[in-house]
């Protein structure tokens, strides 16, 4: 409209056909200004116009422009697809799928148990199972000030949609957690070199297929740089014990009785037992305790309705009973409390205090069995109503007593399916034993040529070889994470820098020397093959046990840094 307006002023005062006026009449200032109007006008048609046609389109008709006829968007017609239309496509998708997502080191399925290995210095993470490697994914571990930690760890809790409880709920999907302290992996940014606050990130995809590999008590080990696994065979190495059904379990195949046919004489001969694995014989375990665990329960009905149906002064008289009985247990247990009292007193007043706490507690040891008696002999107590109420009493607590060993049988078997975890640890001089992420005994351990470092390996069961047999897997953390991780420069300073005497401690021993020194009492040697089946893993250490591993629900930790 602008541009209308000025070239319609200047064809109004200009006489476009008088050129001779044009050049020898001077111009006004409103003819220069219609001029100049109409020569800006031009420029923007010249220049515009051509590098876009939309806004010619809108005002073209003023230079007799005709644009093309815009005609109505036509109606688009719908096609669906037929179902078998729609199953050749879905096949031709996976198929492309399935060759994108071919890789070398994907070609290994992952059965059995797993392990991880992470590296810090190449940022990815390995996860490897009996037949090597599974899958190798990209990785974002801790940036400066707030490194990830090294060393050996387990998976001890999982969550699908975590949000941090340290970072403002910032969300963590497919968390898997190795340390109660901070660290997990899970889904995050990952620009390809470290930049968390410690966890470890995982692309998408990636944090996804991990999270459906994976499951509770699976190693994880952290490495300042490249390490993989080594299989390893040694007669130091612990074997599961075979052991038959336990008693009062059906077995789903019983043994069979097969005769030897050579002579008409010769007797029948029964089947030996099937030996169970000590995985087998948990779940076995369970069986027989989930059925304990019933039968002690309708028990514990039965004697609570039987206790129940009894007349009120017969209550009366088994409640007075009970609460005697009870301030009598509890001043027995303060008077043996008060005689280790005195026993340990060092002083002479701390001598007579404990003596006159010792004559107060048999004094009421005295007054609370005089009571118990008086309620024993009362006249509520000898009927026949309250002699079976007594009765059904005393049943009821010994059902209560079975019922409680039955459901710690049966969590003892649910802890025993889980994988067992098994610690030496040169600092300490003791080997520690967990499983299902709670302690089962640690002992004294000893430790051949203690001034030689022992180095950190991991021995991990991954498969079965038959029988008692297992085949196993060695993963070795270098000697000095913080020296070997440190860059090339500031390596050679840290080694200027360090004391004459460091040079005189000898290299760590390598996997075979770490199991040829250690030696473990033969009664935890047995309790280790009781519990020792694929996915366990046995832990040789020059380092202390971590302070990671909390009294329950975590794995034996080791860390290096």
């Amino acid at each position: 409209m602008f541009v209308r307006a000025a070239v319609h002023n200047a064809s109004r005062d200009f006489n476009w056909f008088d050129l001779q006026a044009m050049l020898t009449k001077p111009f006004g200032p409103r003819a220069f200004a219609s001029i100049t109007a109409a020569a800006l006008g031009i420029a923007v048609f010249t220049i515009v116009l051509p590098s876009n046609p939309a806004i010619g389109q809108g005002v073209g008709n003023w230079f007799s422009y005709a644009p093309p006829l815009q005609r109505p968007y036509a109606r688009l017609r719908r096609h669906v697809p037929t179902p078998r239309a729609l199953r050749h496509a879905r096949e031709e998708v996976g198929a492309q799928q399935g060759q994108r997502r071919k890789a070398p080191e994907q070609e290994n399925r992952a059965a059995g148990p797993l392990f991880a290995v992470i590296s810090l210095s190449n940022q990815h993470i390995s996860i490897y199972n009996a037949s090597g490697l599974v899958a190798r994914f990209k990785v974002s571990t801790g940036m400066p000030g707030h490194r990830t930690p090294t060393g050996i760890f387990s998976i001890i809790g999982r969550e699908r949609w975590h949000r941090s409880n340290i970072y403002s709920g910032a969300p963590m999907p497919y968390m898997q957690r190795i340390t109660w302290s901070g660290i997990a992996m899970h889904l995050g940014v990952v620009p390809g070199y470290p930049a968390s606050h410690g966890c470890v990130r995982l692309p998408a995809g990636s944090a996804e297929r991990l999270w459906g590999m994976t499951k509770i008590g699976e190693r994880v080990v952290i490495s300042p740089h490249e390490v993989g696994p080594a299989e390893i065979a040694h007669a130091m190495l612990p074997v599961p014990k075979l052991r038959p059904s336990p008693p009062d379990v059906t077995e789903t195949a019983p043994a069979k009785v097969t005769e030897i046919a050579t002579t008409a004489n010769e007797p029948l001969s029964v089947a030996a037992p099937k030996m169970l694995n000590p995985v087998e014989y948990a779940q076995a375990l369970k069986v027989r305790a989930a059925a304990d665990v019933a039968s002690a329960t309708k028990a514990v009905k039965d004697y609570s309705e039987r206790t129940g149906a009894k007349s009120e002064h017969v209550r009366r008289a088994l409640a007075e009973l009970q609460a005697a009985e009870a301030a009598r247990a509890h001043a027995e247990a303060k008077l043996a409390a008060k005689g280790k009292a005195l026993a340990a007193a060092k002083t002479p007043s701390a001598r007579r205090a404990a003596e006159a706490a010792k004559t107060a507690a048999q004094a009421r040891l005295l007054e609370t069995t005089r009571k118990f008696d008086e309620v024993s002999a009362s006249e509520a107590l000898k009927t026949a109503e309250a002699h079976e109420a007594l009765d059904a009493e005393r049943d009821l607590k010994e059902a209560r007593a079975a019922l409680a060993n039955a459901q710690a049988t049966a969590k003892e078997a649910e802890r025993r399916l889980s994988p067992v975890s098994v610690l030496v640890s040169k600092k300490d001089s003791r080997v520690y034993i967990r499983q299902g992420l709670a302690p089962v005994l640690d002992a004294p351990a000893i430790i051949r040529d203690p001034e030689i470092p022992l180095g950190t390996h991991v021995f991990i069961a991954t498969s079965q070889n038959g029988g008692p047999a297992l085949g196993w897997s060695v993963v070795s953390l270098p000697a000095s994470p913080v020296a070997d991780a440190a860059p090339p420069g500031r390596r050679e300073k840290m080694h200027d820098q360090m004391p004459a005497r460091f040079e005189q401690i000898l290299p760590p021993s390598n996997a075979t020397q770490a199991l040829e020194r250690i030696q473990i009492p033969m009664q935890v040697n047995d309790r280790i093959s009781e519990l020792l089946w694929t996915g366990g893993s046995l832990i040789i250490s020059d380092q202390p046990l971590s302070s990671e591993t909390s009294d329950v629900g975590t794995d034996l930790v080791v860390t290096t840094r």
